[in-house]
């Protein structure tokens, strides 16, 4: 379990299965692993079985590899314990973890390490022995965030925020509107491409922009929910992809001399960097997560001056450094999936704009504000479009019940782990001392803020950028496109069926 952290360093000790403890230190002070009561309550043991396969003949405390997708030149902290015998070692990877607390292992380490203010710092340190290019993305919840807390608009925030880090060193500081048009591109044509076909088995199309829903989906449901999952890659991903692929080209350097660090509103991202499924041939997409709140106290650390500190015009992949000076955005504080797939589909049914672009769909409240729903009737009154969104997994698990029972009457559904979605996410600042119960207040302010006047409101084929994306990936229907567009999914629920403790689920 990954929580927000005061100040200090942090000590984990890893247990072997033969008992003994090597501790590691050494990550990001601005988080730990932390015993949490978020979504998914923390097990009494690892969800992953431990259980290793044994060469011939009994044997205990067997050695447990503890791998992250670096490689063994990554891995600087855990040690091991020696095999007590000749069974083959269990290897459990970060690919592996659930998040679910269950264990306090090496391999969380390692991802912190990994993916910290002391490694970003460090490679901007080294840069100029290792020619890195350092790009960083604002994600516009985490933009969001901290303008709220430094009272600055969002274009203020990130053109201080930018002028900040290029003094640090860091080479091209980015938003994330690109990876976000291109998500919610990909996913309409993938939400038509079934509903046009007919194809009912695979409806709802689930949307995956959101990893801690992606990690439970593959390791709680497997085959009942991965068909339904959306194989466009999150906002993010799709970013990343073009920060490996095309600015290296654009740039005239090698991929694997790009350093990529996104300023993520949720900790879960770190684990989907992980992820073996995106890589751009054999470099990571994304190199680095930060969360807001730990991207906060690098800022406090470097004396950032929300004031009158140096501010600068952000940057963009293909119109080059600089270039930047309008924000902009979808519908939909999380994504926008459901906002723009529904309009766009409603259109390509009826002919015509049914809904003013200048204003959100006037959704229904279903069982809370967290789910919520919108239908588009024939003139016959049968339903052709019946979209909604869940968010938390209160009303996760109510999809899920729906499809396991298959009594699924929606077409598609926006999917986000946290209540309130991303503007709410475990990353965001926490404003000391506000109440619990003064949280959906606090986001309704973020979402006033998210939408504020100055941030343009721009249909995501508006971006000047897709032409020259399209031209790079060869045409958005070639081979290229789908590996850079889209991902895959994993059915991982065998890996728990041996597992000691069951993951429960806190409502």
């Amino acid at each position: 379990r990954i929580a927000s952290r005061d100040s200090g360093q942090s000590e984990l000790s890893s247990v072997s299965s033969a008992g003994r403890m090597a501790t590691v230190k050494s990550f990001s002070g601005a988080v730990r692993l932390k015993d949490v009561s978020d979504f998914i309550a923390p097990s009494q043991a690892c969800v992953v079985s431990l259980e290793p396969k044994k060469d011939g003949g009994e044997g205990e405390g067997e050695l447990v590899r503890l791998q992250s997708r670096a490689g063994s030149s990554a891995a600087r902290g855990p040690s091991t314990s020696q095999p007590a015998s000749e069974a083959s070692p269990v290897k459990v990877t970060l690919n592996d973890c659930l998040a679910c607390s269950g264990c306090v292992t090496s391999a969380e380490t390692v991802l912190l390490e990994q993916q910290s203010t002391e490694e970003f710092l460090r490679v901007l340190d080294t840069k100029a022995e290792t020619k890195r290019v350092v790009v960083v993305t604002l994600s516009s919840q985490s933009r969001t965030s901290l303008a709220a807390h430094y009272g600055l608009s969002p274009l203020e925030t990130t053109s201080r925020l930018c002028g900040f880090l290029k003094s640090l060193g860091v080479d091209l500081v980015l938003e994330d509107n690109l990876g976000r048009d291109l998500a919610l591109l990909a996913t309409l044509e993938e939400f038509w491409d079934k509903y046009e076909n007919g194809a009912a088995d695979t409806l709802p199309l689930l949307t995956s922009e959101c990893p801690g829903w992606v990690l439970y989906a593959e390791k709680t449901h497997g085959k009942l929910v991965l068909p339904h999952m959306s194989k466009a890659r999150s906002a993010v991903a799709t970013l990343g992809s073009l920060c490996k692929g095309a600015l290296p080209a654009n740039l005239g350097v090698d991929p694997g001399r790009i350093y990529h660090c996104f300023i993520s509103p949720c900790f879960d991202k770190k684990l989907e960097a992980s992820r073996e499924d995106l890589k751009s041939g054999e470099f990571a997409d994304l190199d680095c997560v930060l969360a807001t709140t730990e991207f906060h106290k690098l800022l406090e650390a470097k004396s950032f001056d929300s004031q009158g500190g140096p501010t600068a015009p952000f940057d963009d992949i293909f119109q080059g450094s600089g270039t930047q000076r309008t924000q902009y955005s979808a519908r939909g504080s999380s994504g926008g999936y459901l906002e723009f797939v529904f309009r766009e589909c409603a259109l390509r049914l009826k002919g015509r704009d049914l809904f003013p672009r200048d204003q959100p769909l006037p959704l229904k409240v279903v069982r809370n504000q967290d789910f919520q729903e919108i239908s588009l009737l024939a003139d016959d009154g049968k339903i052709l479009l019946s979209f909604a969104l869940a968010y938390g997994f209160r009303n996760i698990q109510n999809i899920i019940r729906r499809i396991k029972q298959k009594k699924m009457t929606y077409h598609f559904v926006e999917v986000m782990a946290c209540p309130s979605g991303c503007l709410n996410g475990g990353g965001q600042m926490k404003d000391e001392g506000a109440r619990v119960i003064d949280r959906k207040e606090i986001v309704a302010q973020l979402e006033q803020l998210y939408h504020h006047g100055e941030v343009v409101l721009r249909d995501p084929r508006g971006n000047p950028n897709l032409g020259q994306v399209e031209t790079w990936l060869g045409g958005f229907k070639s081979q290229k496109a789908t590996e850079v567009l889209h991902t895959t999914f994993h059915d991982r629920t065998q890996k728990t069926e041996t597992a000691s403790t069951a993951m429960m689920i806190d409502f």
